[in-house]
């Protein structure tokens, strides 16, 4: 556990380099606001936007609603399920169409629209740590929710063990080795997604590898984007991208993957299907409740040789249209760490890090062990698709990317797409630029 803390605190305090902290003007406090009864004496119902995955199920949230009930009968809770490929996209359209949820539970996809979100009063603020408190538009508007650890590789070990793998590989030639002998013995070495799930068929590598290549060129790599002193389609990128690209035309990824949604090719995995596959801290938190200890995790190594790894701040918002306010922030408050067992139960679901200043901890199994001890003597660096506040690439060129990806499974050249990606970036850009 202290070596969980020790983590946390240092994601913590990277996260602040990147995101800031600076002062806003204060909002009034939860306490001080008044009942939230309606003026028939009926409760009052907020929506909550929410999606879902094996983790987080319709029972997940349901227990949640029920246990925020049975506790504030003046409340009641209505769930909206975020639907489609992109959140942000979603919410955006809830926007247009004047029924944006009162309480959203993945703020930072639409984190880059002004006005948006309302401020955060100060008492609900002060129950987190201060590296994850960031301003938007000069404002507090973002609730601290958790942090996630990303993606590493899960590996089947009676496959390595046939294959005659007993080093898990430290550099990118060594993977590649390893992807190779699998294949000779008759494994097939890798599982990739395509259908549906847009995210599922490049985040592993672009956040093990493609993330971490740029970064090391490009520290700042954010800024100097949105400034034009460095396009995707630079050497990096492409080298990068190419290494990832030679993983497919060897033949090591399943015939089946852009058939796959996540959810079948994470099952496909388990059953064994392939020996090896990317994926977040949340499928260590699912081995776990299953007793699943067959699998393991390590690094992925890239081709710069940084040992680096990625956790992604999470932030809730109440909106700012919202005609139940108090009655939203107290459904957070309750959520993110008012009721600790609840904040638990949140966490401990999919895998994720407590953000609060006292924090709440879960037991560990076995898997999400391993999963955060591979992370020793690592750097923690921002994943440049998740980074909100003034450096922040504008909504829309993350889910462009992942397509583009899509396309480079299928073949596409590596080089053309990247200056689809130059092309894109400016043209969300400039509409940023135009809208205000």
């Amino acid at each position: 556990m202290k070596k969980i803390i020790s983590l946390v605190l240092t994601i913590l305090f990277t996260t602040a380099l990147f995101v800031g902290c600076a002062a806003a003007p204060a909002a009034d406090s939860i306490s001080e606001s008044a009942g939230a009864k309606t003026t028939s004496g009926e409760p009052v119902t907020i929506t909550w936007a929410v999606y879902e995955t094996a983790n987080f199920s319709a029972d997940f949230y349901q227990h949640i609603i029920d246990s925020f009930e049975a506790d504030n009968p003046d409340i009641r809770i209505e769930k909206i399920l975020m639907t489609g490929d992109d959140r942000g996209q979603f919410l955006k359209t809830q926007l247009a169409a004047g029924t944006f949820p009162d309480v959203v539970m993945e703020a930072n996809s639409v984190a880059d629209i002004e006005g948006l979100f309302a401020e955060v009063p100060d008492e609900l603020l002060s129950r987190y740590e201060d590296a994850t408190i960031i301003e938007t538009f000069g404002k507090k508007t973002l609730i601290p929710a958790s942090m996630q650890y990303r993606m590493q590789m899960y590996y089947h070990k009676d496959q390595f063990e046939e294959a005659g793998i007993t080093e898990l590989p430290e550099t990118w030639d060594e993977f590649v080795q390893v992807c190779e002998k699998l294949k000779v013995a008759g494994k097939i070495p890798l599982m990739g997604s395509g259908a549906k799930d847009i995210w599922a068929c490049g985040s592993g590598y672009l956040i093990t590898g493609f993330n971490s290549d740029l970064l090391a060129a490009y520290p700042n790599l954010n800024r100097d984007l949105l400034d034009g002193k460095v396009k995707w389609s630079n050497e990096t990128a492409s080298e990068s991208m190419k290494a990832w690209k030679a993983l497919i035309d060897a033949g090591y990824y399943h015939e089946g993957s852009m058939s796959f949604s996540y959810t079948q090719s994470a099952e496909e995995f388990k059953k064994g299907a392939t020996a090896m596959m990317w994926d977040g801290s949340w499928t260590a938190a699912t081995l776990d409740a299953e007793g699943d200890t067959s699998i393991g995790t390590f690094l992925t190594p890239n081709i710069s040789g940084s040992k680096t790894y990625c956790a992604t701040p999470v932030y809730w918002g109440v909106s700012n249209e919202s005609q139940n306010k108090e009655a939203a922030f107290r459904f957070v408050d309750y959520v993110l760490g008012g009721n600790e067992d609840i904040y638990r139960y949140y966490l401990e679901a999919d895998g994720l890090v407590s953000v609060t200043k006292v924090p709440v901890t879960y037991e560990q199994g076995p898997v999400m062990e391993e999963f955060i001890s591979n992370y020793e003597g690592c750097t923690l660096i921002p994943e440049f698709f998740k980074v909100v506040g003034d450096d922040g690439l504008p909504v829309g060129m993350e889910n462009f990317a992942l397509k583009s990806m899509q396309s480079i499974f299928t073949g596409a050249d590596v080089d053309t797409e990247l200056a689809k990606w130059d092309e894109e970036l400016a043209r969300l850009l400039a509409n940023a630029e135009t809208n205000g």
